[in-house]
């Protein structure tokens, strides 16, 4: 990464990076209780063999910060998982029903609290296959377009964006992954994103500037249900999905 100020949300504090260590520890408890919730809309099932959901989303989340790919608009994340896995490492030799799912949701909320873009929705593959060594797990990641849910708004005088990327590009370029149409706006205006349990804007450097809620902004700034964000003076409210 090019150590661009939008990659990373709450902005740091002190030069010792105390702030940054705090976020890291934010997010890891809030992973910590992610992993929890997996297990509880598994518990239902019953994992006889040596390899548990745990282990699995863990492998996945350390598989994706491998892959990472550099974007201007910050990291992008694969979206598709194909695990292999030895049948005996589930006991039975078979596959509990919902993991799959459940991983996939996993993921997507991983990718969301680490401020990861995905570019499409988020799918986990599971493959029994004897060719597999046991004791070991066999990881494929792909980066696949498609259709994502909208999870926010910004709401202008005459038109309403949707938030559908995690890491969004906003400008007055056709390029860009939210267009504003207007010469106050530069071609590449800011970065929207969310990391950490917040929604987050960044100036990219714009000659008109960005504010929110009429302040000018030169770190990455959280915003708020009905907060108010003007790109080169032109207003758009956030609102949540």
């Amino acid at each position: 990464m090019n150590g661009a100020k939008w990659y990373h949300g709450p902005p740091t504090e002190d030069s010792s990076g105390a702030a940054d260590k705090l976020r890291d520890v934010d997010m890891v408890r809030n992973l910590e209780r992610r992993l929890e919730r997996l297990v509880e809309g598994l518990a239902g099932k019953v994992f006889r063999g040596p390899l548990h959901p745990v282990e699995l989303a863990a492998r996945l989340v350390r598989e994706a910060d491998l892959a990472l790919r550099d974007e201007p608009t910050g990291p992008v994340a694969p979206n598709v998982y194909v695990v292999h896995v030895h049948p005996s490492e589930l006991g039975e030799g078979l596959l509990p029903e919902g993991l799959s799912t459940e991983l996939a949701a996993y993921m997507e909320a991983t990718a969301n609290e680490r401020g990861w873009r995905i570019e499409g929705p988020m799918t986990v593959h599971l493959e029994l296959d004897d060719a597999n060594p046991t004791g070991s797990v066999r990881c494929q990641t792909d980066f696949s377009r498609g259709p994502l849910e909208v999870w926010g708004f910004l709401i202008g005088s005459s038109n309403e964006l949707a938030l559908r990327h995690n890491r969004m590009s906003i400008g007055r370029g056709l390029d860009n992954d939210l267009t504003v149409d207007n010469p106050r706006v530069s071609r590449i205006h800011a970065y929207l994103w969310r990391e950490a349990g917040s929604v987050w804007v960044a100036d990219a450097g714009s000659s008109n500037g960005t504010m929110v809620d009429g302040h000018p902004i030169l770190d990455p700034t959280a915003l708020g249900q009905g907060s108010v964000v003007s790109f080169g003076s032109i207003p758009f409210t956030f609102r949540g999905a």
